[in-house]
């Protein structure tokens, strides 16, 4: 049989000092529910935009199109439009601009 955690004794604390003890263990299990649901919520975004056609980061693909949403890209050369993590060429409705001014690719701004 394994042993019994070790409790802490409580019993020179009064009525009311346990009642907010105990309170405020119950907003901390509320907001770590809560808390693990956003985390749960963003990883599956996360895999759902990673699965809608994002390029892997090892092939072979064509620089004429998104590296996200699979969309043509414009026939000009142009090499702004290459993300700096993962070095996928992205359009504009892909690219999200960060506070600094530069901007990432959207699956690389979530895993941020």
């Amino acid at each position: 049989m394994p042993a019994a955690p070790d409790l802490i004794n409580l019993g020179f604390l009064s009525d009311s000092e346990r009642e907010l003890i105990l309170e405020v263990l119950r907003r901390d299990q509320e907001l770590r529910m809560v808390e693990d649901q956003r985390v749960r919520k963003l990883k599956k975004e996360l895999l759902e935009v990673k699965r809608k056609g994002a390029k892997h980061g090892s092939g072979n693909y064509s620089e004429r199109s998104c590296g996200r949403c699979q969309e043509p890209l414009s026939r000009l050369p142009v090499f702004s439009n290459q993300c700096k993590m993962c070095n996928h060429y992205v359009c504009r409705n892909c690219q999200t601009f960060l506070p600094n001014g530069s901007w990432l690719c959207s699956v690389c701004t979530q895993e941020m």
